[in-house]
């Protein structure tokens, strides 16, 4: 039976570093506990994140090329371009296409080019998800060039009172009937009531007589929203989306070697692992520190360091989980 494989994961990430205290005093981020006692600015875990005055694009494309060269493929191989990216890039959609620009730039002569991005920081999974579908029903698509690039607003590094992000990019090949990274399955929930719990506003939702800044394309919260709707339910559905992962599989948690899992902040990390009942060696962390998250390229990245720092050998199975605004949750199965 035909599967796609994963033949290279790839990033790139802005040499220009931001102090984490900085970025809190520049955007006046409130002191305080939140729930169980946590504080957004003691506890979070970053020390410093990725910066960057390049355009998304910039970072997407070096992302690409990476890929690119560590899996060995050449443009003209390439059959499709997806974009997986989460936040605005370049220019504010649906019109212009990164996709199309990596594409051009690369000169990916036989590809379409497209987006799969409205799953927040779940957009990996989306569009690996997509991707698959696409690539096993129609022989025309053997290898796929996926990619995102992500550089947020200044003054707006910070997702209270969930994380800090870093600006970077990030890219995947994927073909079909690879041997390595088998994409055994990938699944998703999504809940529609959660769709604007993150947002960015945009020109048209200017309030009357208001100024137009860049503030009007920051990512916002609705507070409200995400305590009551959001955090009840997070951690018992990462657990949904895995156990139907692993139903359709017939497998269990057991069968799981390593996990993957957002770089969000310490005490994120530090429950999931708390639920799930696994031990810090299971899953990739160390990353925190240094970078933050970067949005839905953190699946990619952590994934990159923990092949490169032999976390992930060879025939291990892998699972790489995340939630992201819209509001998605989903995990994806990969036999490394």
């Amino acid at each position: 039976m035909d599967h796609v494989g994963i033949l290279s994961e790839a990033f790139y990430l802005p040499p220009d570093k931001k102090r984490v205290e900085d970025v809190f005093r520049d955007e006046s981020v409130p002191f305080g506990t939140l729930s169980k006692n946590i504080d957004f600015q003691r506890d979070i875990g970053i020390e410093d994140i990725h910066v960057t005055d390049e355009l998304p694009s910039v970072l997407a494309l070096e992302a690409a090329r990476r890929a690119m060269d560590q899996a060995g493929v050449s443009a003209e191989e390439i059959d499709l371009v997806v974009d997986f990216t989460s936040i605005p890039e370049d220019y504010v959609g649906p019109t212009w296409s990164a996709a199309g620009l990596v594409q051009q730039e690369l000169g990916l002569v036989n590809a379409f080019s497209t987006a799969v991005n409205t799953g927040g920081c779940a957009s990996y999974h989306l569009a690996l998800k997509s991707v698959m579908a696409l690539m096993l029903c129609d022989d025309d698509v053997q290898t796929a060039l996926l990619f995102a690039g992500d550089r947020t607003p200044d003054l707006n590094k910070t997702y209270y009172p969930i994380t800090v992000a870093s600006d970077g990019g990030s890219a995947l090949v994927l073909r079909k009937n690879a041997d390595r990274g088998r994409i055994l399955e990938v699944e998703t929930i999504s809940i529609g009531r959660l769709h604007d719990v993150w947002y960015v506003p945009g020109l048209q939702n200017r309030k009357p007589n208001e100024e137009v800044t860049e503030k009007l394309l920051h990512m916002y919260a609705k507070m409200d929203k995400f305590n009551e709707g959001v955090i009840p339910i997070n951690f018992r559905m990462f657990g949904k989306v895995m156990d139907r992962l692993l139903k359709k599989l017939d497998m269990s948690h057991d069968d799981v070697d390593y996990y993957i899992y957002p770089t969000f902040s310490t005490w994120d990390q530090a429950y999931f692992m708390k639920k799930f009942g696994l031990t810090p060696d299971k899953v990739y962390t160390s990353a925190l520190r240094h970078r933050g998250h970067v949005q839905e390229s953190d699946m990619v990245i952590n994934y990159a360091e923990a092949v490169d720092q032999g976390l992930i050998k060879p025939g291990d199975a892998v699972m790489v989980v995340s939630n992201g605004a819209g509001f998605a949750w989903s995990a994806a199965l990969i036999r490394h």
